[in-house]
C-alpha cells in the first residue's frame, strides 16, 4: 500500500526474467493452452518489497504458552549476524506439474481453506462478458485527496464493489481527506472497509494506535461492523518477532472500542515470515504479490486462492496508479472462481521430541485421477535437487478443503503426513543451511516413478534460529549469563560455547564451553526447532582485564551462543548474537544540599554501570564562580529499592544511595568560597581509585546551590570614647558566616586608610537572641553580638583621635581564628568623625591685688596626644599675647557626667591665677577686651602642635 514505485521497475524486469524461462520450458505449449502467458513478479515480505534474499540476522519468537513456571521467553528485538532465511517465492514447474508452484506456510497449525462461491466463474470470464475490470476492490489514501462521487459511482459501474479507505499511521497521522473519501465511496454504492498502517513496536504503542484508528473510524461515520484492517508492511519498524503478540493487543484494544470485525493486509513473503495472518485467519488475510502481466488473470486467481488467503492485491496500476485487488470472499462482494488445482503446506517442521522433520498439507488436483499412491519427495535444492529422502503416505481426509474445492477432483481426501528421520544426507543439508523443497506427488506406479502428477513447495532452510539471554548479571567478580539456544543447524555441531564479546570494540572478550541443560519449557515452546529439549546454558566469566576495561570505557557487551563442529569454538558454527548491552548508563539525582550544625550535608542517589569496576563513591564540591574543586569526601553508600525499581538495568542501581558529610570549618576550600559568596556545584563520581582518582564515572549535577543564607543585616548601637578606651557595640548578622570560625572587630582610620586595632569576640560574647528573633532566615542572627574597646594610649589610636581623623568599626567573620585574616566576609559600619572641642569658663575675673583669676574646663577629644596644658591671657584688642602659664589638670566630674564620650572630660577642669603686671594693668585701663586661650599642646613650648579653644573676649574692671 505504500512506496510501491520505487521497486515497480525491478519487479518487473524479474518478471520478465521469469516470463522467459518458463517459455522456454517443455509445458510451454500446453500451460499458454491453460492458463495464458504466466510472468510471475512478486513482492515479498510488504505489497512493494523486493523478493527476500538470504540474510544474517534472525529474531527469536514468542514461546507458546505452557505449564512450565522456567522463563522460555525469548529475546524480544534482532541481533546483528545472526543465521536465517527468509522463503522467496518459487514458480518451478517440472515436466509433470499441471500448475504453478504454491508457496510454503512455515510455523502454523493445519487451516482450513477459505470458503468461495462454488458456482463462481473466473475473474477474466466475468469481466470479459459484463465488459468489466478484472479487480472488484481498490485501496485508496491521501494520494487520491479529491475523487468525487460521481468518479466513485463509474468505478462501481465498472465492478468495483469495494474501498478500502487509509484511515491513520502509526500513532498520530490522519488522513485528512478520509471522511469524504468514505461518503463519496458510500454515496456511490460501494462497500467501505478501513485499514491503518502500522508502527508500532510495543503492546503500548500497539494500543495508541488501535485508539486512532478507532478515533478516525468514528469521526468517518463508520459503524461497529466497519471491516477494519492492519496494514502490516515489512517495513523496518515491523520486522521484529514479536509482532504477533503486539497485533493481538492491536486487535483487543479494538475489540475493547466496539470494532470487532478484523482483518490483515501483507506481504506474502513477510507473512511466512512472521505470521500475522494467524492473528486473524487467512481467509481475513488481504496478501500483496503482483503480477505485470495482466493477460492470465484466471490462472493467477487460482495460484493465489489456493494459499487460502481471503483478497489478493495483485497490481498498483489499476486504472493508472490505484491499487488493485480481488476478493476471495474476505470483502463478501467477490463473484467466485473456479478452480482446478490447489494446494498447500501447512507443516514443514522439525519435530525436536522425536528428532524428526514433519511435512504434512493437501494437495487437490484434477489431474490426481487415476493415481493412488501418494509419495512425499524431499529434495536438495542447493545440491542439484538431490533427492534427500521420499515416503509413501496415506491419505488424510479433508473435509475443510473439499468444502471450498468441492469441484477439484479428491479434494476430501487430499491430505498428507510425513515423518522423516533427522539423519543422513538430510541431517547434513539441513546444517549446511541448503534448501529443502517437498513435493507431493501423486502416481499410478508402485515406486513413485512414473505416470505422476506432482506439486512442488517452495524450498524451505530449516534453520530455525531462536534463544533467550534469561540472566546477564555483571558483579565486581565477573559476568553470569544464562538462558537458552536453540537451532535447526546445531545438526552435526556437537560443542556449544558461550562468548562474551565487546560489541564497541568489535573484540572478543573470553569464551566458555558449557554443557547444554535440560529445558522441556522450551521444547513445549518450540517443538519444531532441533535441539530445543536440551538448549539451556549457564557460564561464568570472570573479571579480566578486557571486561574491565570494557566496563569502565562504558562499551556494549554481547553474549554469543555458538553450536560448531569444532573443539575450540570455531570451525563451520551456528550463532546467536543477543543483543548488545551498553553498560554506559549513568544517572543520579540530589536530594539534599543543606547545612546542619556546622556540616554540609549533601545526599542523593547515583546509579552507573561503571560503578562495578570503580567501586569508592565519592562526592566532590565545585566552586560555580571559578571553577575549581573546592572539597571532596568519600560517601557512605546506602540501599535504594526506589531507584532499583526506577533503574532496573542499571547495575548499581539497589545500592547507588550517598550520604556526605562535610565539616566547615575544617575544609578551607568550602570556607573559601561560602565566605566569598559564591555558589557551588556537586558532582557524584565513582572511582577505583581510595582517593576519587584513577578510571572514574562522574554525574554533573546542574543545579548550582546556595546552601546558605547570603542575607545580612547589622547595626552599631554605639561607638564611642569611655575614658581612655574607644568603645563599639552592635550586631552582625551575615548568612555566610557559617564558615567562619571567628568574629573579629576592626578599628580603622577612614580617614588614613589603615587599621588600628582589632579584637576577637568570643562566642560566649556574641549571644543576641533578640537578633535572632527578629532576623530568623539569616543564619548565626543569634550570635551576631558584639562588644569591642580600644585604648587610646595606643599610639595610633591616639594620633588619629588628636587629628581629628573620621573613625570605622569593621564587624568580620573570618576562617581565622589566630589573626583574624584568611578568607572573611565583613561589614563597614559608617565612618564617624571624634572631632569635638568643648568648653566652659567659669570664672574671669580682676582680684583686689590686681591679679587675674580664671576658671573653667576644656574637653576635647583632641587633646588625646596633647599632654602640656596652658592657659593663656590674650589682648583682643591689641591682638597679642599678654602671658601663658601651665596648667595643672584640674578633675571635673560634672564635665565627665556631661561629656562621657569625650576623651579626658574627667581631668579638663584648669584654675589659673595671673600675677598683677603693668602690661595687664595698662590694658585693663585702657578698655581693652581681653580673651582667654586654653591650649593643648604636644610640645613643652607649646606653640607646634596644639588644640586651643578661645573663650569669647571680656572687658574686666578692677
Amino acid at each position: 500500500m505504500q512506496n510501491k514505485k520505487v521497486l515497480r521497475k525491478e519487479v518487473k524486469m524479474e518478471a520478465k526474467k521469469r516470463f522467459k524461462l518458463y517459455k522456454s520450458g517443455k509445458l510451454w505449449c500446453c500451460a499458454a493452452v491453460a492458463f495464458g502467458v504466466m510472468a510471475f513478479g512478486t513482492v515479498n515480505g510488504q505489497a512493494d518489497d523486493a523478493p527476500a534474499t538470504t540474510t544474517t540476522s534472525q529474531v527469536a519468537t514468542s514461546v507458546a504458552n505452557t505449564s512450565s513456571t522456567t522463563n522460555a521467553a525469548p529475546e524480544s528485538t534482532a541481533t546483528a549476524d545472526t543465521q536465517t532465511s527468509n522463503p522467496v517465492v518459487n514458480d518451478k514447474t517440472t515436466a509433470n506439474s499441471t500448475t504453478a508452484a504454491t508457496t510454503t506456510t512455515l510455523n502454523v497449525q493445519q487451516m482450513s481453506a477459505a470458503p468461495v462461491n462454488t458456482n463462481a466463474v473466473t475473474t477474466a470470464a466475468y469481466a470479459a462478458t459484463n465488459n468489466l475490470s478484472t479487480a472488484d476492490t481498490l485501496d485508496i489514501s491521501a494520494y487520491q485527496p479529491n475523487i468525487s462521487e460521481e468518479t466513485f459511482r463509474q468505478y462501481h459501474n465498472q465492478g468495483i464493489n469495494n474501498v478500502v479507505v487509509k484511515l491513520s499511521k502509526s500513532t498520530s497521522w490522519t488522513n485528512a481527506y478520509a471522511q469524504q473519501q468514505v461518503s463519496r465511496a458510500q454515496a456511490a454504492g460501494m462497500a467501505v472497509s478501513a485499514y491503518h498502517f502500522v508502527r508500532f513496536t510495543t503492546a503500548a504503542q500497539a494500543q495508541q494506535e488501535a485508539q486512532l484508528f478507532a478515533q478516525m473510524a468514528r469521526a468517518c461515520g463508520l459503524g461497529n461492523d466497519t471491516l477494519m484492517i492492519a496494514d502490516v508492511e515489512s517495513v523496518p519498524q515491523t520486522q521484529y518477532a514479536g509482532i504477533v503478540n503486539n497485533l493481538n493487543v492491536f486487535w483487543q484494544t479494538l475489540s475493547s472500542l466496539g470494532f470487532n470485525n478484523h482483518g490483515v493486509y501483507t506481504g506474502l513473503a513477510y507473512d511466512r515470515q512472521y505470521n500475522v495472518s494467524s492473528t486473524v485467519g487467512k481467509a481475513r488475510t488481504w496478501v500483496a504479490m503482483y503480477y505485470y502481466d495482466y493477460s492470465a488473470n484466471a490462472a493467477r486467481c487460482n495460484y493465489i486462492r489456493s494459499m487460502g488467503y481471503g483478497a489478493w492485491q495483485y497490481t498498483d496500476r489499476w486504472g493508472g496508479s490505484i491499487d488493485g485487488s480481488i476478493d476471495f470472499g474476505m470483502f463478501a462482494n467477490y463473484a467466485g472462481h473456479q478452480a482446478t488445482s490447489a494446494a498447500n503446506l501447512e507443516n514443514f517442521n522439525i519435530n525436536a521430541n522425536n528428532n524428526t522433520l514433519n511435512v504434512a498439507g493437501w494437495f487437490a488436483d484434477n489431474n490426481n485421477e487415476g493415481k493412488n499412491n501418494r509419495y512425499v519427495i524431499l529434495l536438495d535444492q542447493d545440491n542439484g535437487n538431490a533427492e534427500l529422502a521420499r515416503q509413501q503416505v496415506s491419505a488424510v481426509s479433508r473435509p475443510d478443503v473439499a468444502n471450498v474445492y468441492g469441484d477439484i477432483y479428491g479434494a476430501n481426501n487430499s491430505g498428507f503426513n510425513a515423518s522423516f528421520a533427522l539423519n543422513g544426507s538430510l541431517a547434513d543439508a539441513i546444517a549446511n543451511g541448503h534448501r529443502i523443497q517437498a513435493i507431493i506427488r501423486y502416481t499410478s506406479s508402485n515406486d513413485g516413478n512414473s505416470d505422476y502428477n506432482d506439486h512442488w513447495f517452495d524450498g524451505v532452510v530449516l534453520n530455525q534460529n531462536v534463544a533467550n539471554m534469561e540472566k546477564l548479571q555483571v558483579s565486581q567478580a565477573g559476568v553470569h549469563v544464562s538462558g537458552w539456544h536453540a537451532a535447526d543447524q546445531a545438526l552435526d555441531r556437537q560443542y556449544h560455547y558461550v562468548i562474551l564479546f565487546d560489541a564497541t570494540t568489535k573484540k572478543e572478550i573470553s569464551r566458555q564451553r558449557v554443557t547444554l541443560i535440560n529445558r522441556g519449557d522450551v521444547e513445549r515452546a518450540y517443538n519444531n526447532v532441533y535441539n530445543s529439549g536440551k538448549s539451556g546454558f549457564s557460564a561464568d566469566f570472570v573479571m579480566n582485564d578486557a571486561l574491565r576495561a570494557a566496563l569502565q570505557n562504558g562499551d556494549s557487551i554481547q553474549v554469543i551462543s555458538r553450536y560448531t563442529d569444532d573443539k575450540n569454538g570455531d570451525g563451520n558454527r551456528v550463532d546467536y548474537w543477543f543483543t548488545p548491552q551498553a553498560y554506559n548508563q549513568n544517572q543520579a539525582y540530589l536530594e539534599d544540599f543543606s547545612i546542619y550544625n556546622g556540616q554540609l550535608r549533601v545526599t542523593g542517589w547515583h546509579a552507573s554501570d561503571q560503578s562495578v569496576v570503580e567501586p569508592n563513591q565519592w562526592i566532590i564540591l565545585l566552586d560555580s564562580q571559578t571553577g575549581r574543586e573546592v572539597a571532596r569526601s568519600k560517601a557512605i553508600t546506602t540501599k535504594r529499592n526506589d531507584v532499583l525499581a526506577a533503574y532496573p538495568n542499571i547495575l548499581n542501581a539497589d545500592n547507588s544511595g550517598f550520604v556526605a558529610n562535610f565539616d566547615i570549618a575544617n575544609t578551607p576550600g568550602l570556607r573559601a568560597a561560602i565566605l566569598a559568596g559564591h555558589s557551588l556545584k556537586a558532582v557524584a563520581r565513582y572511582s577505583d581509585d581510595n582517593g576519587g582518582e584513577g578510571h572514574r564515572s562522574d554525574y554533573w549535577f546542574s543545579a548550582v546551590q546556595t546552601p546558605y543564607s547570603t542575607q545580612s543585616a547589622q547595626e552599631l548601637e554605639s561607638f564611642t570614647i569611655n575614658g581612655n578606651q574607644i568603645e563599639a557595640s552592635g550586631w552582625y548578622a551575615d548568612g555566610r558566616s557559617v564558615a567562619a570560625k571567628a568574629m573579629y572587630v576592626i578599628l580603622y582610620d577612614a580617614t588614613t586608610n589603615r587599621e588600628l586595632g582589632r579584637q576577637q569576640i568570643a562566642t560566649a560574647d556574641r549571644e543576641r537572641p533578640d537578633i535572632a528573633s527578629s532576623n530568623s532566615s539569616i543564619a548565626n542572627a543569634g550570635v551576631s553580638g558584639f562588644k569591642a574597646s580600644f585604648a587610646i594610649n595606643n599610639g595610633s589610636i591616639m594620633q588619629a583621635l588628636k587629628n581629628g581623623d573620621r573613625l570605622q568599626v569593621v564587624a568580620r567573620y573570618t576562617d581565622d581564628d589566630q589573626n583574624g585574616e584568611g578568607n572573611y566576609v565583613q561589614h563597614f559600619f559608617d565612618a564617624q568623625s571624634f572631632q569635638s572641642n568643648n568648653a566652659y569658663l567659669d570664672a574671669f575675673r580682676v582680684n583686689s591685688d590686681g591679679s587675674i583669676q580664671v576658671s573653667g574646663w576644656h574637653a576635647s577629644n583632641q587633646t588625646a596626644g596633647r599632654p602640656y596644658h596652658y592657659v593663656i591671657l590674650y589682648d583682643a584688642t591689641a591682638g597679642r599675647e599678654i602671658t601663658r602659664k601651665v596648667a595643672e589638670n584640674v578633675q571635673r566630674p560634672d564635665v565627665q557626667k556631661a561629656y562621657p564620650s569625650v576623651y579626658n572630660s574627667l581631668n579638663s577642669g584648669f584654675n589659673i591665677n595671673f600675677a598683677s603686671s603693668a602690661t595687664i594693668q595698662r590694658a585693663i585701663s585702657e578698655g581693652h577686651n581681653l580673651q582667654v586661650i586654653d591650649r593643648y599642646s604636644a610640645t613643652k613650648d607649646d606653640n607646634g602642635d596644639y588644640v586651643d579653644y578661645w573663650f569669647a573676649p571680656r572687658q574686666l574692671a578692677q
